[in-house]
């Protein structure tokens, strides 16, 4: 999927790599009322740069990760309801995506790039068991079991979603805390489920963006773990991709790439100019026809290195 283009052109670091893309699933194609599970085989999905997991188990019939849907029935019941948002369509679109975790699953960049936001709302199988509950879970606010058992809530539930995040490196890792409902307030009127698509903002976090992956929890759990279906709906994922630019480029050579300490640069004379993913100037140097760049105190990432010569820019990718 990575794009790599010659950039001979006399323009900023900033104008050249910075390209707003929207993965809304609307180009994988489906009949009205209709749902892909992965059952064709064609494994993870990719709409704009990103790739969602799928996996299909043909032995079992079941699927894990996301599923692309255009289903709009939010009023029935039960698990045969789970490819529906509750929303009943997608934002302002017909499609979406549905996900269902078991293992390590999400979303991630296919490119250089960050992800800046995207929206979630509730799968219908889940929106409504918690509304009106069912053989397996509980009805959110009362302080009874599906069994008709006190639980020991009070009917103080919840239903929330981590959203983990992590960057280009191990140790770039953050999370969200998000509430797909909450029945613990003291005025009962504000309790909710969350029932419209909701936007989750991700442009302060502090670096840029590679995975992003779910876990869930629930006041709701039994002896075979949460009772609540982990299902959540998202759609519009918003993302920058830093495409056209190539780890290699012929009018100068640069090495080790990934490099841990020093950098050597090979190439014309003129300036060399490092930025971050952010667009950031890192640091600036005279090149002399061999030159070097000591990246032994500058953060693990990816960065773009610009060669100013007399016949234009030159710039490649670098992976500290």
């Amino acid at each position: 999927m990575k794009k790599i283009y010659s950039l001979v052109a006399a323009v900023s670091f900033c104008g050249l790599i910075n390209a707003q893309l929207v993965a809304d699933f609307e180009s994988i194609n489906l009949t009205p009322e209709s749902y892909n599970n992965g059952s064709a085989g064609n494994g993870n999905f990719i709409d704009e740069m990103l790739e969602f997991t799928n996996y299909y188990d043909v032995g079992w019939g079941s699927w894990n990760g996301f599923s692309i849907s255009n289903m709009t029935d939010n009023t029935t019941a039960g698990w045969g309801n789970q490819y529906s948002a509750f929303t009943g369509s997608g934002l302002n679109s017909s499609n979406y995506a549905i996900f269902y975790p078991s293992g390590t699953f999400g979303f991630t960049n296919a490119d250089y790039g960050t992800i800046d936001s995207f929206y979630v709302t509730n799968a219908s199988y889940a929106a409504i068991s918690m509304r009106d509950g069912d053989a397996y879970a509980k009805q959110f606010g009362s302080p009874l079991d599906a069994n008709g058992m006190a639980d020991g809530t009070n009917g103080e539930d919840f239903f929330k979603t981590w959203i983990i995040i992590e960057g280009f490196n191990s140790l770039e890792k953050d999370s969200i805390e998000f509430f797909l409902a909450d029945y613990r307030f003291v005025d009962n009127s504000q309790d909710y489920i969350i029932d419209q698509w909701t936007k989750i903002d991700l442009t302060g976090i502090g670096f840029p963006i590679k995975t992003i992956w779910f876990r869930f929890e629930s006041s709701d759990n039994g002896a075979f773990g949460m009772n609540t279906p982990s299902y959540v709906a998202i759609d519009k994922v918003y993302h920058q991709s830093y495409w056209g630019i190539s780890e290699k480029d012929n009018a100068f050579e640069v090495y080790p790439n990934p490099v841990n300490d020093v950098l050597n640069i090979k190439g014309s004379e003129g300036e060399i100019l490092v930025f971050n993913l952010k667009g950031e100037l890192i640091l600036s140097a005279k090149h002399l026809l061999e030159s070097q760049i000591h990246f032994t105190e500058i953060p693990s990432g990816v960065y773009f290195i610009e060669l100013h010569h007399e016949n234009g820019v030159s710039v490649q990718k670098i992976i500290k």
